[in-house]
């Protein structure tokens, strides 16, 4: 009877490992998938579908000012033979077209520019105070309308729903949970500045302030992470193998796949070895081992054991 139960404790910890690795390896969305071609019109001053085409490179490319740029002045020309839908105005909505997103990115890639990642950051944004006299429906629909001509996911809630409080500054830690914990990977923090506004961005590993008008965090924002985007993107891929100790649950390496996941340039997190209470993940990334390590400093979770080389060692902290 002993040798039973011995075998089917043993049985079951296989079951539930190999449970866990198919729950690890299925795919952990810590980006969203941005579709550059999902126009909305709210302006008929110029021909409608060279504006959607100039509004498509500028969410495609992550610069505000690429469809200014001569070098797409053809591709501008030529959007008609882009459009895929139309959809027309209606009383509550404003008209739509759907270019096809797959085409005009490898127009740009044809041309040797660079692109901002269409897998894009989520950023939850979250107004602590703001300026005297400031109606919060038109501040969100600008807030709004900024991310989606950007291309930027946003989030947008309240402070008591994000649990922050609106009378103390919280801290960088508070700010990145609240953003996990709203399924964003960073957090756009806006406040009163006088009669103007003060956006601070928060990532893994910085803060950085945006002060000036109501949208100045969102095209901020937009501005540092499609740059940085591209400068990490345009190294070349590599694969680095992490052993993460001091796991002590399901959900702890679930959260631990969807950080590593959600760092700048990483493409794929592989679970190829799992213990009770430790995990070693193959991450393939742009910039290999150095860009890595540099972006895990930032994570409060997550501290490298010193020495430590192939695979590195983190620790994993409460």
């Amino acid at each position: 009877m002993s040798l039973r139960i011995s075998t089917s404790k043993r049985v079951l910890r296989r079951l539930l490992g190999a449970l866990w690795l198919v729950l690890a390896s299925a795919p952990l969305m810590a980006t969203q998938k941005v579709l550059v071609g999902e126009i909305s019109i709210r302006s008929s001053e110029e021909a409608v579908n060279p504006q959607a085409m100039r509004a498509a490179i500028v969410r495609a490319t992550g610069d505000r000012r690429a469809a200014d740029d001569p070098i797409y002045q053809p591709l501008i020309a030529d959007a008609d033979r882009y459009v895929q839908i139309r959809r027309p105005a209606t009383a509550t909505s404003p008209a739509r077209i759907t270019l096809d997103s797959a085409a005009i990115e490898r127009a740009i890639d044809k041309l040797g520019r660079p692109r901002w990642v269409s897998e894009r950051p989520v950023v939850l944004g979250v107004i602590l105070s703001a300026p005297r006299g400031a109606d919060p429906v038109r501040v969100r629909e600008a807030l709004d309308i900024a991310a989606e001509q950007r291309g930027l996911p946003l989030r947008l809630s309240s402070a008591a729903a994000a649990g922050l409080r609106a009378d103390s500054a919280p801290s960088a830690a508070v700010l990145l949970e609240a953003a996990r914990r709203a399924g964003a990977d960073m957090a756009l923090i806006g406040e009163a500045d006088g009669a103007d506004w003060q956006w601070t961005l928060v990532d893994a590993s910085a803060s950085t302030v945006f002060p000036g008008d109501v949208t100045a965090g969102v095209e901020g924002a937009a501005d540092v992470l499609a740059l940085a985007s591209q400068s990490v993107l345009s190294q070349p891929l590599a694969v680095t193998r992490l052993k993460i100790i001091g796991l002590a649950s399901l959900k702890e390496h679930l959260a631990t796949q969807r950080a590593l996941a959600a760092l700048i340039g990483v493409k794929q997190v592989e679970v190829i070895e799992v213990g009770s209470r430790a995990a070693v993940f193959e991450v393939h990334s742009a910039g290999g081992e150095r860009v890595l390590i540099d972006a895990l400093k930032g994570n409060a979770k997550l501290v490298r054991e010193g020495g430590s080389r192939d695979p590195l060692v983190y620790r994993h902290l409460p």
